[in-house]
């Protein structure tokens, strides 16, 4: 991926996650870094990631389009330990759930219309480019940042080791 910035040099939260460095998708500790806490983005710790189809796929590169080193998971629970000074939904100690869509133009008609799923400038995830030019790794590994829109609160009621696998489906937090 072209213009690609390396997330382990360009970041100030250190993390640590489990990455596919080629196609034989073995998967094994991989030291990098999360952006710090945006004004509108909330900052968990995951504490369940589910297990998709795709992940293999994608750590694999049957696709043809993975970008390495990968990190996989868009099933992600967790618990809020940080939020922007913008942030309005999400409160430090929230429970919150991510699916598999953490960037959009927020801008074009299926934006504005809640279906960031078919908006062109979508960022997934996991092995996509983010606004600043940083791949995006997924949620096999310890935080996550991302903008409050395309986070959900989970409620007391859900077990957060139940709550991480339906977000596969979950595309945003309209």
């Amino acid at each position: 991926m072209a213009g690609v910035v390396a997330a382990e040099h360009e970041h100030p939260q250190k993390a640590i996650g489990w990455a596919a460095q080629d196609q034989s998708g073995i998967l094994a500790p991989f030291k990098f870094s999360r952006r710090a806490t945006g004004e509108k983005d909330v900052t968990f710790k995951i504490l369940y990631c589910g297990i998709c189809h795709s992940d293999y796929h994608f750590i694999k590169n049957e696709w043809g389009n993975s970008v390495y080193p990968a990190i996989p998971g868009h099933e992600l629970a967790g618990v809020v330990t940080e939020v922007g000074s913008k942030v309005t939904n999400f409160k430090v100690g929230d429970r919150v759930g991510v699916g598999c869509i953490v960037g959009s133009c927020r801008t074009c008609d299926n934006c504005v219309g809640n279906q960031e799923s078919y908006c062109p400038k979508m960022i997934l995830t996991y092995g996509s480019t983010y606004y600043d030019g940083t791949l995006t790794y997924g949620g096999y590994s310890n935080i996550y940042v991302v903008d409050e829109h395309f986070a959900v609160k989970i409620p007391d009621t859900i077990a957060l080791e139940a709550a991480a696998p339906p977000f596969s489906a979950w595309n945003h937090g309209s």
